[in-house]
């Protein structure tokens, strides 16, 4: 699995202790974006670190076909020279630094395979954390609108039933779905909001016909 799979994932526990807790989307965003900040600082800490290892397997890698190119004219010049013994170790060593600089390049390879994934990553993520980023700033004025709407079209009696009256309760998963999830749930409150609107906004026909006969009855009582 991607260290990206991973990155903006919160356990189950977590989510359910933290909408108990807050039961506000607007805090809930804000700590997705913080946690998918903190794995995106990491991930670059470990690019680093890649990117170190990387240089110093390069190094070591061609620091040794050197030495063996080199232990190679010794061991021609010492069979020149009749010296077969220091042809042999230099020989033996030669091949050590082959053998040295074949592991160094296998591991440069696995290296820089890991680090270019994790660059594919991170450039994801980074974009993911600035399209969240802009999702938040945008649910967050839907949010305070269909709150404001709410609280005005309800009488006061009612209002403290409404979204924002106590927070912004709403159930989120990972970073990405929680989001898409919160878009969904402040739909819910846009509506029921409109409606809230059209409720307490025009007076029932009915209601008024009802209320004008009483004013009647009591102008009549008054007048007695």
């Amino acid at each position: 699995m991607s260290i990206f799979q991973r990155i903006a994932t919160l356990t189950k526990a977590a989510i359910n202790e933290g909408l108990n807790k807050l039961e506000d989307p607007i805090l809930m965003t804000g700590q997705y974006l913080r946690d998918l900040d903190d794995k995106i600082a990491g991930a670059e800490s470990k690019q680093r670190e890649l990117t170190a290892a990387a240089a110093l397997l390069e190094r070591r890698h061609t620091d040794n076909l050197a030495l063996a190119e080199h232990c190679e004219a010794d061991a021609v010049t010492a069979m020149r020279e009749g010296n077969e013994p220091a042809a042999r170790a230099a020989l033996e060593a030669k091949l050590r630094y082959l053998e040295t600089a074949q592991t160094s390049l296998a591991s440069l390879e696995q290296t820089r395979s890991t680090l270019a994934a994790l660059e594919v990553d991170l450039a994801h993520a980074k974009a993911e954390f600035e399209r969240l980023k802009a999702k938040r700033a945008e649910l967050t004025e839907r949010a305070r609108k269909a709150a404001e709407l709410a609280k005005q079209a309800a009488p006061q009696g009612e209002r403290y039933g409404q979204p924002g009256a106590y927070g912004y309760p709403l159930h989120t998963g990972s970073a990405s779905r929680g989001f898409e999830r919160m878009e969904n749930k402040i739909n819910e409150w846009e509506s029921h909001a409109e409606v809230s609107a059209k409720r307490y906004g025009s007076i029932d026909p009915a209601m008024n016909s009802a209320v004008e006969a009483e004013l009647e009855r009591l102008r009549q009582r008054k007048s007695e």
